[in-house]
C-alpha cells in the first residue's frame, strides 16, 4: 500500500537537477531555499533567496508531531499549517523568480517536492522549475569538497595598512585574469580581519558576518568556479568571528608568500582613509566612530601595553576635534602601526621566510601576479 508521501507527490512531475550540476550553472537556476527562517541563518548559499514553506514555530509542531506520532501524522499536520498561508508563500516566491526557479530543502525531500509542485501549479507554464536532488547538505557536501580539495595558490602577505585588499580588488578587475581567481576572504567575512575589523554601517552599526556555514559556502562555491590557482590575502585563523577552516588554512601556511611593500607614510593615509575619512563620508556619525575606535584600542591594550594605549586614546581624542584633518589623525595611527600591528607581523614575517618568492610594490607585485595568473588560464 501506498503511503501517504507517495500519494501525495506521486503527481508532482517536476523534473530534479543534481547538487553537482547546479554548482556548475547557478546563473541559469536561481536558488529558493524552502527550509525555515533559523536553518537558513544557520547556514546557506550564497545568493539564495529564504521562502520557508513551514515557518521557525511551524516546523517545530511539525518535528514534535513526527516524534510522537509518526510521519503520516506530521506530514497531514504540515500540510495543514501552511494551508492558511499558501497563496501569500506562494506569491513571494513568484516576485523573486519570474522565469526561473531551483528549489531546495534540507535534503531535497518534502518540503522542496511540495513547494516546486505548488509553483508547477499556478505558473508552470511560464516558469521552468526545478528540484535539487538531495538538497542544501548535497550542495554543503561539494563545496566542503571544493574547499578541502588541494588548490595551487599564492598567499598575499605586507604590513597593515600596505593596500592587500585593495590590490585584489584590483586584480579582480583585470579582463585577462578570471575574476574567481582572486579570493578576498575579508569580504566574503564581511571583517578586515583585525582589532579594527568591523565593518560599519552607514548608521554606525557594525555590520554583521555571516554564519561559519555561511562563509565556507562562500569560499566554496568560489572557488568551484575559479580556474587555475589563487591569489588571496594571508590571514590569521579567525576573521572576526568566522575561521578559515584547517585544511584549506594548512594549504595557505604551506603555500609561497608575496610581499606588498609600502612605506609607513602610505599605510598611515590608507588607514585615515579606511576607518576614518571613508565612514565620514558615509554619513556614520563622528560619535559612534570616535566610540567604536575608542573600544578597538581598549581591545588591544593587552598587547600594546597601557601606557602606549592612553596615549593613543589622548592623541584619537585630539584628531577628532578636526576628524577629517589628516596631520591630526597620523600620530595615533603610526603609533598603533609601530607598537602594535608591525610588531605583530615581524614576528609572524619570521616563521615564512624560506616561502617568500617575491617582494615588490603596488606596481611591482601587481604585474608579477598577473603573468603568473595569466600564464595559467
Amino acid at each position: 500500500m501506498d503511503s501517504l508521501k507517495d500519494k501525495l507527490t506521486s503527481k508532482i512531475s517536476v523534473p530534479k537537477l543534481s547538487s553537482l550540476d547546479w554548482l556548475k550553472e547557478p546563473e541559469s537556476w536561481p536558488l529558493l531555499d524552502v527550509r525555515s527562517e533559523g536553518e537558513y541563518f544557520d547556514g546557506h548559499i550564497p545568493g539564495s533567496i529564504s521562502g520557508p514553506i513551514l515557518n521557525n514555530e511551524e516546523r517545530h509542531q511539525v518535528g514534535l508531531c513526527y516524534k510522537h506520532q509518526g510521519q503520516e501524522a506530521a506530514i497531514t499536520l504540515g500540510l495543514s499549517l501552511v494551508e492558511a498561508h499558501k497563496q501569500e508563500r506562494l506569491e513571494n516566491w513568484l516576485r523573486h523568480f519570474p522565469t526561473s526557479v531551483a528549489v531546495t530543502c534540507w535534503r531535497g525531500g518534502l518540503r522542496s517536492r511540495f513547494a516546486s509542485g505548488w509553483l508547477q501549479e499556478v505558473a508552470g507554464n511560464k516558469l521552468n522549475i526545478v528540484q535539487i536532488t538531495g538538497g542544501y547538505k548535497a550542495l554543503r557536501r561539494h563545496l566542503l569538497n571544493t574547499l578541502n580539495s588541494p588548490r595551487e595558490m599564492w598567499v598575499m602577505g605586507g604590513m597593515t595598512g600596505s593596500g592587500k585588499t585593495a590590490l585584489l580588488r584590483e586584480l579582480k578587475q583585470e579582463p585577462e585574469i578570471c575574476s574567481e581567481q582572486i579570493l578576498d576572504l575579508e569580504g566574503l567575512a564581511l571583517h578586515r580581519g583585525s582589532s579594527f575589523g568591523n565593518i560599519i554601517s552607514p548608521s554606525g552599526e557594525v555590520i554583521e558576518q555571516p554564519r561559519q556555514q555561511t562563509f565556507e559556502n562562500s569560499v566554496g562555491l568560489q572557488l568551484f568556479k575559479a580556474q587555475g590557482p589563487i591569489v588571496l590575502e594571508n590571514e590569521s585563523t579567525l576573521i572576526g568571528k568566522v575561521f578559515i577552516p584547517h585544511n584549506f588554512r594548512a594549504q595557505m601556511k604551506a603555500a609561497p608568500l608575496v610581499l606588498l611593500e609600502t612605506s609607513l607614510e602610505e599605510r598611515i593615509k590608507a588607514i585615515f582613509e579606511e576607518y576614518v575619512k571613508v565612514p565620514l563620508e558615509h554619513k556614520t556619525p563622528l560619535e559612534k566612530l570616535v566610540k567604536k575606535l575608542e573600544d578597538n584600542l581598549i581591545a588591544v591594550e593587552r598587547r600594546l601595553g597601557g601606557k602606549e594605549t592612553k596615549t593613543c586614546l589622548e592623541l584619537l581624542k585630539t584628531a577628532m576635534k578636526n576628524p577629517l584633518n589628516l596631520e591630526l589623525q597620523a600620530p595615533w595611527i603610526e603609533l598603533l602601526l609601530v607598537k602594535y600591528y608591525d610588531k605583530t607581523y615581524s614576528h609572524s614575517l619570521e616563521k615564512h621566510k624560506q616561502s617568500i618568492v617575491f617582494r615588490g610594490n603596488r606596481s611591482e607585485l601587481k604585474s608579477w601576479l598577473k603573468e603568473k595568473l595569466r600564464k595559467r588560464t
